[in-house]
């Protein structure tokens, strides 16, 4: 299905069908007559968008329905076809490229991940082709249009990537290079607004509206949910200070994963015998390290839980959000940092509102991908 053209015909048509396959989508009509009665539209228009689905192979007649109160003709019943089309969702980050190919429901069927190597500018562009050629030969299905979360300020009406520093992309029209070689349209944001996405979307239960990834990597992002919509003004938070009375360090001086291990490595001298010394340490070596009780890891950990408890405290003083989700390779950290992260805010916040929060570690990598494959559906068919 094309996106929306400039005559305003083609936009409305394209709004009701993207409104008639959601209805089918989410259940909340089977038939035509209870598709004009839910959306207003007339029968006959209704019956015209309907085939024009069902050309499409969006949309499947199946059986027949029972018959209204008054009796006569049972109504044909409409199904959805998940696999009709397919969806390749892209996540670029300081390390990789992760992607994944999806049906329309959101169902993966193949993953991709390349190591970006300190790739930037045209070698990152190029290892993100390479990541989406290798789920292209695995196609299924017509390719229906592809999504793309990027780190950085993005511009996500325009598909423009603003500014990325890691990557060293600035102002790189990445929606229109991708859509040039692959013939679909593309959809690009923000990855970490992209994460919030995909978890409200996917790995949340319906008791959370209000949801925030705060995603460390080389840099500090946060993406926001707020009533089932995804808001595009996330992006970096790291510039904040901890303390800006006493000038105390940036977010990105303590959270981001280079401070981290240096940070560690600092304090394993400070605890001679250590096991946190030596200079390839790795987050799942700082879990083993605090499970062991080593007294240098035990201490990382409850700098990492207050600094982090502090960003957590003003986004909950702000937003009100019901979830968290801490997302990046950090969350190999586990349980234990989200404990000290929780009894942290404790004592920040009034138990009414620091109570109310759920926690919850997640790889920002496959969030991302996933989010990616929500946005591209969510913009290409109306249905999320």
């Amino acid at each position: 299905m094309k996106r929306g053209g400039k005559a305003t015909h083609e936009q409305l048509r394209e709004h009701n069908l993207h409104l008639l396959l959601r209805a089918v989508y989410s259940g909340v009509a089977n038939n035509r007559a209870a598709l004009a009665q839910h959306t207003g539209l007339a029968k006959p228009t209704v019956s015209e968008l309907v085939s024009e689905l069902i050309r499409l192979g969006l949309l499947a007649e199946g059986g027949h329905g029972q018959s209204g109160e008054s009796g006569g003709k049972r109504p044909r019943l409409l199904e959805f076809v998940p696999t009709a089309r397919q969806v390749i969702g892209v996540s670029v980050d300081s390390y990789q490229v992760s992607g994944v190919l999806a049906n329309l429901d959101g169902a993966l069927v193949a993953r991709h991940v390349a190591d970006l190597e300190g790739a930037q500018e045209q070698d990152a562009l190029d290892v993100l082709r390479q990541v989406i050629n290798a789920l292209i030969a695995q196609l299924d299905a017509p390719l229906l249009c592809l999504g793309v979360g990027v780190p950085g300020v993005v511009d996500a009406e325009q598909g423009i990537v603003r500014s990325s520093p890691h990557l060293l992309w600035r102002e790189l029209p990445l929606s229109e290079r991708l859509q040039e070689a692959y013939g679909a349209p593309v959809y690009t944001a923000n990855s970490t607004e992209l994460a919030a996405m995909a978890q409200y979307t996917y790995d949340t239960d319906e008791t959370v509206r209000n949801l925030v990834t705060i995603l460390i990597n080389h840099n500090i992002e946060i993406g926001i949910a707020l009533g089932g919509a995804v808001y595009h003004h996330g992006s970096d938070i790291g510039c904040l200070r901890l303390d800006p009375a006493t000038g105390e360090g940036s977010l990105e001086a303590y959270l981001t994963a280079p401070a981290i291990k240096r940070r560690a490595q600092e304090l394993a001298q400070q605890f001679p015998g250590s096991v946190l010394a030596g200079s390839s340490l790795s987050y799942l070596d700082m879990r083993r390290a605090e499970q062991l009780g080593d007294e240098a890891a035990r201490q990382l950990y409850d700098e990492l839980g207050s600094h982090l408890a502090r960003v957590c405290a003003w986004v909950i003083a702000l937003l009100r959000p019901d979830h968290i989700t801490i997302a990046g390779p950090v969350k190999t950290l586990g349980e234990p940092l989200i404990e000290r992260v929780r009894a942290q805010v404790a004592s920040l916040l009034p138990l009414d509102s620091a109570g109310q929060v759920s926690y919850s570690l997640a790889d920002s990598a496959s969030l991302s991908a996933v989010g990616a494959v929500a946005n591209a559906l969510q913009r290409e068919l109306g249905i999320w």
